[in-house]
């Protein structure tokens, strides 16, 4: 008596298009598991241990972005509200000789002690006149706080 597999459960190890993430434990066909993912390393033969590895693996996870998403929204409250204040030689009409980008607002908040990088800072363009303009900065998580950028002699 010969036994056929039809369906081998698996876990991913990596994204699969058109299949699922990685830690999705799937039914797939015995065919396709055998000569396809598991040859790639993309999947691996569910068993209790591998599920119980994986549950504990999305519990540890879940932790870690809770964590980050604290510390995501201390860092928008802090933000919030700041005032930076960038001095920079004007010309005789009144524009800047050098543009403030996104880049020197990020600078001028690390100095500060804020962990921003150039591309949260949402400028559409670089500021070219003296002024008080409000900025964004974008956050993980979606979050985003609104900081005053003050450009002057």
């Amino acid at each position: 008596m010969r036994i056929i597999v039809k369906f081998m459960k698996v876990v991913l190890l990596k994204d699969v298009k058109g299949l699922g993430q990685i830690g999705d434990i799937k039914n797939v066909a015995a065919g396709y598991a055998g000569n396809f993912l598991l040859p790639q390393k993309l999947v691996r033969l569910a068993t209790d241990d591998s599920v119980k590895e994986v549950e504990q693996d999305r519990v540890r996870q879940a932790k870690v972005a809770e964590k980050e998403l604290v510390d995501t929204e201390k860092l928008a409250s802090s933000l919030n509200s700041q005032v930076v204040k960038i001095v920079g030689k004007v010309n005789e009409s009144g524009t800047l000789y050098a543009a403030v980008t996104s880049a020197k607002i990020a600078s001028e908040l690390k100095q500060r002690g804020f962990d921003v990088k150039k591309n949260q800072v949402m400028l559409p363009e670089p500021i070219k006149e003296e002024g008080e303009y409000p900025v964004t900065i974008s956050l993980d998580h979606g979050l985003e706080a609104e900081i005053t950028v003050i450009i002057n002699e």
